[in-house]
């Protein structure tokens, strides 16, 4: 038997723990019961495009977010159908046209769960049209459609409601011919180039950036403008006063922006007696019209302000025929109709490496040379041949070497035969400009690159014999394209070849223009015109015409009659003298290229210098003048403008109309160009093809008309 207190007791205590422990078992079981259980996630997408209004041909980006899903890419999808496109990344391409409903509705449904879908509406306008292209001159802020060489226009397009519209901009010219014409920015600033292109017209496009079919263009006229010379000219111009006297300058000068600075010149006048000036500073202006041709004056003395319009003791007419070159006459003043000089001549664009002395290169080399002008006794004078140049040092001294047998250095004085020269040595400065001696005659020249120069003599007249002139020669050199010295051989002057003369015979100009086929010594297909004081003659091949060469390069010429010495300089490109009995005559002979002539070829805009002699006939009388002229490439409807000084009187603006042209086989043609002059008159030219950007033409009016030789060169 147990005590009854003691049992009592120890339930108690058991029964209590028991209930304790199976309260924190359920709470346990309860709160077990709520950690391992989970409630289902549901995936989302959305999508977003941007921008929401989209414009015909453009694009919105358009991008899908997927979340809770094992997969978040998407299949793109718009409708209705045939409302744009949408490609895999999300870019949706609008239609070209906006649909009756401009609302389209852009889908992305996930690739794991075909119902999970989301959508984006895009609304769809219409691209802005745009109603007007308009161009500005910056330097006046107003509205221009012509435009000067490499000057601007900003351009802008804009909507009727005055908004700008986004565009691409481009800029053609229909003309096939090519040439440049220029270039515009994306923000629609035209750029001119220095040249105009064929039929100067150019065609700036705006395309709407929204719409490539919402297009505007605008047509602008491209014309010279001062902008078109800029650099270092070397010049040269040659002819009379009015006194008959032989007048030469040469020189080089830094134009740009219508202002030239730096000059420097010698001249060289004629009379008795004659007087050399050397080293002569100048400043300067130049003003180039639309049609290339334009006016240049010099004021001849240092520092002196020279602006257009200005007095200054020089004016001249220039043509421009490119960047680097330009026709040049001299003239008279803006005031007067009466020039104090009467010649002719061009500026050439200078390599500037030729005013750096440390190369040594200027003036280094074989170079065959044609010097022109008139001896000490006033008479015609040709000087033509070939001499070798050492390059010079730090010190700008160079040597001259002397002729022998397998050294050239030797030239010729009109007809009386090759002498040797001696050696010399010469002198060139930083400025341009350098001294030499050559066969006893005294010159200066102006480099215009490596390979040529232009020479002026500066011989003057004796202290003892202060009434007895010394000779006067001008002209330019040229380097011998050959390999080694006295390495010519005679097919040197091979193929068809244009030869070209001027010079005087019993007191008239002579002046001969004309074409033959050189092979192996032989001559052949001999094509000649002369005028002789205005008599005009075609000489005749004789059938037994032949040429000459020597290794060293200097060769004889027998052609229609005719006899003459040459300096080769390269292939069928030579100087030349005449030395047919009684006549004094220099030129050239050039390889024609390009041919045969056919009426299209002369085709756009041309620069034009002649000279010669006026209506009087005589060698003292000379006449040049220079323009320009624009030919469609027909053969007729030519037309330009030029300008003239006969022996001092001077007259400008002439007008050409309606001239014509026509091949008459190979390389020869003839032009008419009716002049606007009282009374009206016309000079008919023949022309002789040198290439498609080079005529070498003559004046073949009879007496009383007077007589011009020269060259159109092709502008553009």
């Amino acid at each position: 038997m147990f005590e009854p207190n003691f049992h009592l007791g120890r339930g108690k205590v058991r029964w209590e723990r028991v209930l304790f422990f199976f309260g924190m078992t359920a709470a346990l079981a309860f709160l077990s019961s709520c950690g391992s259980s989970s409630t289902a996630v549901t995936p989302t997408i959305t999508v977003s495009c941007d921008p929401t209004d989209v414009t015909v041909l453009s694009t919105s980006q358009c991008t899908a977010t997927v979340e809770n899903e094992s997969s978040t890419l998407v299949n793109w999808s718009i409708s209705p159908a045939g409302t744009g496109s949408i490609d895999a990344g999300g870019l949706y391409t609008a239609p070209a046209s906006v649909p009756t409903n401009n609302v389209v509705t852009v889908t992305a449904t996930s690739q794991v769960a075909s119902t999970l879908t989301a959508t984006q509406s895009l609304t769809l306008e219409q691209a802005t049209a745009i109603s007007a292209v308009t161009c500005l001159d910056p330097s006046t802020n107003l509205s221009a459609t012509t435009v000067s060489s490499g000057n601007q226009l900003t351009c802008s397009a804009t909507a009727s409601t005055g908004a700008t519209v986004p565009v691409n901009w481009s800029v053609t010219n229909a003309s096939s011919l090519g040439g440049s014409i220029g270039s515009v920015s994306a923000q629609g600033i035209y750029t001119a180039p220095l040249i105009p292109p064929p039929g100067q017209k150019v065609t700036i496009t705006a395309t709407s950036q929204a719409l490539a079919t919402e297009t505007m263009a605008v047509t602008v006229s491209v014309v010279f403008g001062n902008a078109v010379l800029n650099g270092s000219f070397a010049f040269s111009t040659s002819g009379r006063l009015p006194t008959k006297a032989f007048w030469a300058r040469v020189g080089t000068f830094s134009a740009g922006g219508g202002a030239i600075n730096g000059g420097l010149e010698d001249i060289n006048q004629g009379g008795s007696p004659n007087t050399v000036n050397t080293q002569r500073a100048f400043t300067g202006s130049y003003s180039v019209g639309p049609d290339g041709r334009g006016t240049m004056q010099f004021c001849e003395g240092p520092g002196t302000s020279c602006p257009q319009g200005s007095p200054a003791t020089a004016y001249f007419r220039i043509a421009v025929v490119s960047p680097n070159q330009v026709q040049i006459i001299e003239f008279s003043s803006p005031t007067t109709t009466s020039a104090t000089t009467i010649a002719g001549g061009e500026m050439i664009l200078q390599d500037q490496a030729v005013f750096n002395t440390s190369n040594g290169l200027p003036l280094a080399g074989t170079y065959s040379f044609n010097f022109a002008g008139v001896s000490s006794t006033d008479t015609e004078e040709s000087v033509v041949g070939e001499f070798t140049a050492s390059g010079f040092g730090t010190n700008g001294i160079g040597t001259i070497s002397a002729g022998g047998p397998t050294t050239p250095g030797e030239m010729d004085i009109n007809a009386s035969g090759a002498q040797v020269l001696s050696s010399s040595t010469y002198q060139y400065r930083a400025n341009g400009r350098g001294t030499v001696a050559l066969g006893g005659l005294s010159f200066s020249f102006y480099m215009v690159s490596a390979n040529r120069a232009k020479f002026i003599e500066i011989d003057s007249a004796s202290p003892a014999t202060p009434t007895t002139p010394a000779s006067i020669l001008v002209g330019d050199a040229y380097i011998q394209q050959t390999s080694s010295t006295c390495g010519w051989a005679l097919n040197a002057l091979s193929g068809g070849t244009v030869l070209e003369t001027t010079g005087a015979s019993s007191g008239v100009v002579v002046q001969n223009l004309g074409t033959f086929t050189a092979l192996n010594g032989a001559v052949s297909g001999v094509s000649m015109d002369q005028n002789s004081g205005g008599t005009y003659t075609q000489p005749a091949g004789t059938g037994a015409d032949n040429y000459t060469m020597d290794s060293c390069g200097r060769g004889t010429l027998s052609v229609a009659g005719h006899s003459y010495v040459y300096y080769i300089i390269s292939t069928s490109d030579a100087v030349l003298q005449e030395v047919t009995s009684g006549v004094v005559a220099y030129g050239l002979l050039l390889p024609s290229q390009g041919g045969p002539f056919v009426d299209s070829i002369f085709n756009g805009s041309y620069a034009f210098r002649l000279g010669g002699t006026d209506a009087a006939g005589t060698a003292g009388n000379r006449e040049d003048f220079l323009g320009q002229l624009t030919s469609s490439g027909s053969g007729t409807g030519l037309a330009g403008t030029l300008d003239l000084n006969d022996f001092g009187a001077t007259q400008t603006g002439i007008a050409i109309a309606n001239g014509t042209y026509l091949a008459a086989g190979g390389i020869r043609g003839t032009i008419s160009l009716p002049l606007a002059t009282s009374p009206s008159t016309t000079r008919n030219l023949v022309f002789y093809l040198v290439s498609p950007t080079l005529f070498y033409v003559l004046d073949v009016d009879q007496a009383p008309a007077g007589t011009a030789l020269g060259v159109i060169n092709n502008q553009f």
